[in-house]
Parts: structure tokens; C-alpha cells; sequence
């Protein structure tokens, strides 16, 4: 349910009927007509507490229409305005929360939703939104604290049973791990037998931060986090083997960059290559702020900005086709995606 129930009575007899004309457009999913006439009622009836939450609970709605189309822009924008005429719509304060996540701001959603905490303390969505921002910036134990907290209000939810053993696992895992920072990147690494593994990365992701932001002409608005585990700790904090991912990923959900070594040394060709390749798709979010084009599209800019495998695709591209194989984009993202993209 987006936004909060709609009462429908209001003081003011002239501002009480644009309410209720209001009320009713907006069961239509009429927002902009309801949206009128609630500013009519509200000239009418500045402080009128219900025709305030009435129309805020609109917003909500509005802002969750855009967010379903993926227009963050404007789903922040009303989900602000509702929150604005009532500030503890509680709807709309979790949802502004959820874009700020998307749109990789971890910090403010954390705010935002310790602001819904404070709001209604009995809310286990609140917790686990909010360990949720805790762990997009990286502070695993702070997120595990609050989905625990939602758990013991919601004893019965399974799939958070599971993120937390998830999430689990990748804190025992990282416990002894260390941290370096740049100025657009924070890596963790197994700094007991890896203190190499501390450097030559962290100037690898600098110099494609400069390339890949320079072919595309962007750059992401906040650093990135770049976790580098050896095979063994890859597989126990992800779940996956590293040669299905090709030794490394980009995480939609956290934006996070997970790289296996595999034993690859900082002057193996290799890493720069998987490195540019990881960090594309994080500056691809960046750009298109979560509203991510089609797989091809990130595949294809990826090898190419990797300069390593794009000739060997499209020269596969070309066998297959002269073989009379012509695939899709869509199933075969990496190498005819890659050939699309260079074309282009």
C-alpha cells in the first residue's frame, strides 16, 4: 500500500467538497486533476490537517507511479512534497529512502530512514531498510544490528533470515580484511597475505575512472567500493564460483565491486582488464542514475572499455554469422552485444 488511508472529511464546507472531489480522482488514479483541486481546498483551508494528509497520501501514490516508470527525478520530487505536507507520511518518508538507495546515496537514505525509526519504532520495514543503507556503505556490522532488530518484530520472515546469514557470512569473511582509500574509490582486501593488493588496484580504478569516465563523459556522484577476496572467501561471501563470473562482479543491489584473484598479480593484464570492465557498469548505474539499460548495453560498453576481448568477439561474432548463427542481443550480450556497441 502506497500512502497513507484517506480520510475525506474536511472543516471548511467549500474546501471539504474540493476534498472530497479530490479523494475520488485520486481512487481514479486521476493525480494531476486530484492534485488541483487539493491546492483549490488547501487556498481555501491552509492548515487543514486532513486535507494536508489527504493530499500527501496523493503524493505518495504519485511518487510511486514514477518510481514503477523509473523516473527517480520526479518520484523524489513527490515523494518530498508529501512529506512536506505531512511529515510523517510514513509511506512516502521509506520510499524517498528507496530512491536515495537506487540513486546510490546511501548516507541520506540512512537519515531518512532513521527518521522513519524514530517515526514508528515498531515498523520492521524501517529496520531493514535502514540495514540495508548501512550495509550499501560498507558497515556490515551496523546493517546485520538492525536487520536483527526487524526480525525479532517480524520472527517469521524467511528471506531476511537468509540476508542475514548471507550478509553473515561476507562479514566473517571480510573480519580480517583491511581498507585503503583514493579519492573516488575505497578497496578491502586480505591485507595478511595480499598487502600488494592494497596499491597497484587502487591506481588501476584511478586511471579508469579517468579513461572510462573520459569516453563516456561521466562520472559517478560517490565513491565506489571495491572488495578483492581470494577464491575460497569470493565463493563463502557471495555464494558463487569465481570462473562463473569471470572473476569478478558489479552488484545492482549495493554497488559494490566484488573481484576473485585467482591468483592474478597487480602487473597481470588481466586485472586492469577486469577491473575497467567492473567499474564501467558502476559508472553505466551512475549515469543512467538505476534506471539501467538493456544487459547488451552494459556487456558491450564493458568490453570495450576493457580493451582486452572486444577483437577476439567480434571476430566470433563473425564466425558464428558466416556459420549461419545470428543471435540476439539479448542472447549474447558480451560478444555481439560488444560488436553492437563498438559499431555504434
Amino acid at each position: 500500500m502506497w500512502g497513507a488511508a484517506i480520510p475525506v472529511e474536511a472543516a471548511n464546507p467549500e474546501a471539504d467538497h474540493l476534498n472530497q472531489r479530490a479523494v475520488a480522482l485520486t481512487g481514479q488514479g486521476q493525480y494531476e486533476e486530484a492534485a488541483a483541486l487539493f491546492m483549490q481546498a488547501l487556498r481555501l483551508s491552509p492548515n487543514d490537517g486532513v486535507i494536508r494528509r489527504n493530499f500527501s497520501g496523493l503524493r505518495t501514490r504519485w511518487g510511486h507511479q514514477f518510481l514503477r516508470a523509473g523516473s527517480l527525478d520526479q518520484a523524489q520530487g513527490q515523494y518530498q512534497a508529501a512529506l512536506d505536507l505531512n511529515p510523517d507520511e510514513m509511506a512516502a518518508m521509506l520510499d524517498l529512502g528507496d530512491v536515495q538507495l537506487r540513486r546510490r546515496e546511501p548516507r541520506m537514505a540512512a537519515e531518512t530512514y532513521r527518521r522513519a525509526v524514530r517515526l514508528d519504532p515498531g515498523n520492521p520495514d524501517a529496520y531493514v531498510r535502514l540495514g540495508e543503507a548501512y550495509y550499501h556503505q560498507g558497515d556490515l556490522t551496523a546493517a546485520l544490528s538492525e536487520w536483527e532488530r526487524a526480525l525479532t518484530l517480524r520472527p517469521g520472515d524467511a528471506e531476511l533470515r537468509k540476508r542475514i546469514q548471507e550478509v553473515g557470512n561476507e562479514a566473517r569473511v571480510q573480519s580480517g580484511y583491511r581498507a585503503r582509500e583514493s579519492q573516488h574509490f575505497t578497496v578491502v582486501y586480505e591485507g595478511q597475505r595480499r598487502e600488494d593488493i592494497g596499491q597497484e588496484p587502487l591506481r588501476i580504478l584511478e586511471r579508469a575512472y579517468a579513461d572510462v569516465g573520459y569516453e563516456l563523459g561521466a562520472y559517478p556522484p560517490s565513491e565506489v567500493q571495491v572488495v578483492f577476496y581470494s577464491d575460497a572467501d569470493f565463493r563463502d561471501a557471495t555464494g558463487l564460483p569465481a570462473a562463473l563470473v569471470g572473476g569478478g562482479f558489479y552488484h545492482l543491489l549495493d554497488g559494490k565491486i566484488r573481484i576473485a584473484l585467482k591468483g592474478l598479480s597487480p602487473g597481470d593484464p588481466w586485472l586492469r582488464a577486469v577491473l575497467y570492465h567492473e567499474y564501467t557498469h558502476a559508472l553505466i548505474y551512475a549515469i543512467t542514475r538505476g534506471n539501467n539499460p538493456p544487459r547488451w548495453v552494459h556487456e558491450g560498453l564493458a568490453v570495450q572499455m576493457e580493451r582486452q576481448r572486444a577483437p577476439e568477439f567480434k571476430q566470433e561474432a563473425i564466425r558464428r554469422t558466416r556459420g549461419g548463427v545470428v543471435l540476439t542481443l539479448e542472447q549474447s550480450p558480451y560478444t555481439h552485444g560488444s560488436v553492437a556497441i563498438g559499431y555504434l
